[in-house]
């Protein structure tokens, strides 16, 4: 049967799911952000223009309301047609001009015509000149009509007057006439002619507009421009390209075309029917998408790069361990059971090789058992021959010595013998391997009676025990081991004054902690160590390892298992706690040592 590449197939299934979904993403993407620019840009270019518009109104009605100081003056309407010889009445129009044109900042230069005196009068920043005329300046005859008009941007007018020194007829300006009637009566007597520098509409029009990317135009009813970001386009027709410009309808909206948006306000003023328009091309709209989906393709590039690159590596990783893990297999199967399995990674693999290798572990630790129990076995049978003095005989010869003691008025030898006695019949209750911590307590107080006979009360023992934990399970013979380290090593190397102190307590969770700590000598760091080891050793289910270790102590120090008493402790609280036990050992300052143990007991 053909095999099929694991590697092969992933690598297909991970370049599917990615490179689909990355395309359709940056086509969404494209597709979702310009529409969302537009909206969002005509939106913002609306209030804009709309904004503008309003300044500009608000701009051309003061110069509106300015020039209706004609008619505030009482004898302004009397005094323009006196003629020159009125000196009065010449100073009084001069000094009407003379405030109109400092009223508004942006006012280049004011001319007067009257049409009943012929007197013509120009007031700029400089000078005032006046002169008689028979007939109106020719620059103004189209507007004179009965209502406001204003003629595009052009070049200064001299209005007839000649040059003076210095004086500056570069300005561009437009023209704001403005015709004096006689009211009630629609008989016109003059015309007033405001020349404004477009400083002002082009402040307004500069915060409308990105200069370098988009256009701004201010057109008049004729399609000639008042404004425009391109000063060679100001009072002129708008050309061919501009053309679409005639053909906005309504008073407002937005038009979007091939190449670019337009949105535009109408002025709506009775004197000035003028259209402000911007126009926004699409590159600089979708300059931002296109930078974004420029990077979303590097950035999905790389991704797929990234795809490829990690799917080749995860499918070598995991199929190499796969290879390793069958190669152990084979191995096993074969008959060697003592392969070392040794698979570090973290993965599901690594968690499969790791739980396979602790099966084999626990399948060699059983067989190990079973091989010691039945050596055990034998050697108990052994220690049975050896031993073929019955001890319910010891137990009834110590009661009788007791009595005979007891007869010649020694009462501390039948006390003594009495708890010897006791000992040996707490020991031979076979039966039994767990009994309770008050059962286990009332044993080694027997014992450290006898202890403490036999070194002259050279030590005390404090007993700190929780009423609670004496009801707790404890395999037989637990703390004795245990105290008997200190009378072996501790005692006779430590200070006068032992001390010896016993604790129990239960935690709310149910654990069983109990504590041996003595005052005598501390043992020795490289000894410490290695009996913590083969402790470490026994609560990580290595006891195989231990034993190993063990001879090899056995080895070295001439047969003396230093740590037996502590290992067999451990081992029986493990069998009854399922494992759940542990035993430290550790050094006291200045001097002493603590022995620990915990465990969950059953009741």
């Amino acid at each position: 049967m053909q095999s099929i590449s694991i590697r092969k197939r992933l690598i297909q299934f991970m370049l599917i799911v990615t490179i689909i979904p990355l395309t359709l993403s940056l086509f969404i993407t494209l597709f979702h952000t310009r529409e969302s620019i537009k909206e969002q840009s005509m939106s913002e270019n609306t209030r804009l223009i709309f904004q503008g518009k309003t300044n500009l109104v608000n701009y051309l009605n003061n110069i509106n309301h300015a020039s209706m100081i004609v008619y505030s003056d009482p004898h302004f309407v009397t005094n323009i047609s006196k003629g020159l010889d009125d000196f009065q009445a010449v100073a009084e129009l001069y000094a009407t001009i003379q405030g109109l044109q400092n009223s508004i900042s942006d006012i280049h230069q004011i001319y007067l015509q009257s049409f009943q005196s012929g007197l013509a009068t120009l007031i700029t920043n400089s000078v005032s000149r006046r002169e008689y005329r028979d007939k109106p300046y020719e620059a103004i005859a189209p507007y004179l009509v009965e209502r406001t008009g204003i003629e595009p941007p052009h070049t200064v007018h001299r209005y007839g007057f000649p040059p003076i020194l210095n004086e500056n007829m570069d300005e561009t300006v437009y023209t704001f006439y403005r015709p004096i009637t006689k009211i009630p009566s629609s008989e016109l007597l003059g015309m007033l002619a405001i020349d404004v520098r477009l400083d002002g509409i082009a402040d307004i029009g500069r915060q409308l507009f990105d200069a370098s990317d988009e256009s701004l135009y201010l057109l008049d009813e004729n399609g000639i421009v008042i404004y425009s970001g391109d000063d060679t386009l100001m009072g002129q027709q708008i050309d061919e390209k501009h053309v679409r410009l005639q053909s906005l309808q309504g008073h407002s909206g937005v038009i979007d075309d091939s190449d670019a948006i337009w949105v535009y306000e109408k002025l709506g003023l009775s004197y000035a029917d003028w259209t402000l328009v911007k126009q926004v091309p699409h590159s600089v709209l979708y300059r931002t998408s296109t930078e974004l989906i420029t990077i979303n393709a590097f950035i999905a590039a790389l991704a797929l790069l990234a795809v490829i690159i990690g799917t080749l590596y995860i499918s070598i990783r995991i199929t190499g361990p796969i290879k390793q893990l069958a190669s152990y297999m084979n191995q096993i199967q074969a008959g060697r059971l003592d392969t070392n399995i040794h698979i570090d990674s973290q993965d599901e693999i690594g968690f499969l090789s790791r739980q396979f290798r602790g099966m084999m572990d626990t399948i060699n630790n059983l067989i190990l058992r079973k091989y010691k129990l039945e050596l055990a076995n034998k050697t108990n049978q052994l220690q049975a021959l050896q031993a073929q003095i019955d001890p319910h005989f010891l137990y009834n010869t110590l009661q009788s010595i007791g009595t005979v003691a007891l007869q010649h008025s020694v009462p501390r030898v039948y006390t003594l013998l009495s708890s010897l006695a006791d000992m040996m019949r707490y020991n031979m209750r076979s039966d039994e391997t767990v009994v309770t911590l008050q059962e286990e307590v009332n044993h080694l107080r027997l014992y450290l009676e006898l202890q403490s006979e036999r070194f002259d009360s050279q030590f005390q023992v404090v007993w700190e025990l929780e009423e609670d934990s004496l009801s707790a399970n404890i395999p037989k013979m637990t703390l004795q081991p245990l105290v008997e380290n200190y009378f072996k090593h501790g005692l006779a190397n430590g200070p006068e004054g032992g001390v010896l102190t016993i604790r129990s307590s239960v935690s709310f969770e149910g654990r069983l902690r109990l504590e041996i700590e003595n005052n005598g000598a501390s043992i020795p760091l490289d000894r410490l160590r290695r009996i913590q080891a083969e402790l470490e050793r026994v609560m990580h289910d290595q006891p195989e390892r231990l034993d190993e270790r063990q001879d090899e102590d056995e080895a070295a120090a001439g047969g003396a298992r230093a740590s037996i008493g502590l290992y067999n402790v451990l081992m029986r609280l493990q069998l009854l706690s399922d494992d759940n036990a542990s035993l430290h050992i550790a050094n006291r300052e200045p001097q002493g040592v603590t022995v620990t143990i915990e465990y969950e007991w059953r009741m």
